[in-house]
């Protein structure tokens, strides 16, 4: 079960595990008040949002593992889960970062975006304050991290003691990790208990389509499942990953329902 020290509200369902990996099915609207509750209270948190190649990356990677399962909430991300679980809720990561932000708005707490490749969280920064010039934001590339989350240098470990200071003096209500998976989702786990914030949040992509870096694809292709067509059309980089998920998830879920 998810390791928390407020109840789960009604309006998020306990689904279990999806090849052994924590999920919750519920709305944003529930997530939201769950996130404000939790900040209110001073509770420290954070939030994931495994997809089929993330929950394909944890079944050979234990630190993904513990970290996608030690997380407050679990919210899935991709439509390929409903083949797992075909009540599940999805709700995509980009939506929910967004409406995390209009709810810091909303409520004058501060944002910190760490990661992202090249400028990405100074992109992404900047567009938002366009929006709402009153944001309490700041923003760091951060260290360059190995797949187990760790600094690659001694450069890059002075880097990220130095961003863990800006962060802690900095107090945000609310922390997004873009380092991309397996590493922030790690990283979040390994550094919560340093960190001075509210909530963390693994973010993935985010940064890269708030900041008008990638395009987002149509809204008939989100509406029919069809998004991983168009992440292969807009970033064919990408074929290794979608594959994993359109391919060998369906195949890997069959198998571990058959024999378990």
């Amino acid at each position: 079960m998810l390791k928390d020290t407020i109840t789960m509200t009604k309006e998020v369902r306990e689904t279990g595990k999806i090849m052994e990996i924590n999920v919750n099915s519920t709305t944003t609207s529930s997530v939201l008040a769950r996130v404000e509750n939790l900040i209110s209270h001073n509770d420290r948190f954070y939030i994931v949002t495994p997809n089929p190649e993330l929950i394909l990356m944890a079944q050979r990677n234990k630190k993904l593992k513990i970290a996608l399962n030690s997380a407050n909430l679990s919210i899935p991300d991709g439509i390929g889960l409903k083949l797992a679980d075909p009540k599940l809720e999805i709700i995509k990561g980009r939506e929910l970062f967004m409406e995390l932000i209009r709810l810091a708005e909303k409520k004058n707490w501060k944002i910190f975006l760490l990661g992202g490749i090249n400028d990405e969280a100074a992109r992404a920064a900047s567009k938002l304050k366009l929006q709402d010039p009153n944001l309490k934001i700041e923003y760091n590339k951060g260290p360059r991290l190995d797949n187990d989350a760790k600094a690659i240098s001694d450069i890059d470990k002075k880097i990220e003691a130095e961003v863990i200071v800006r962060i802690n003096e900095f107090k945000p209500q609310f922390l997004f990790v873009a380092f991309g998976n397996p590493k922030q989702e790690i990283w979040i786990h390994g550094n919560l208990s340093k960190l001075s914030i509210g909530g963390a949040m693994a973010v993935g992509g985010a940064f890269r389509y708030v900041g008008g870096l990638s395009p987002l694809p149509p809204k008939w292709m989100v509406q029919f499942g069809l998004e991983w067509l168009w992440r292969l059309i807009s970033e064919p980089r990408r074929v290794a990953r979608v594959i994993n998920a359109v391919v060998i998830f369906p195949w890997r879920v069959f198998v571990y329902k058959l024999f378990t």
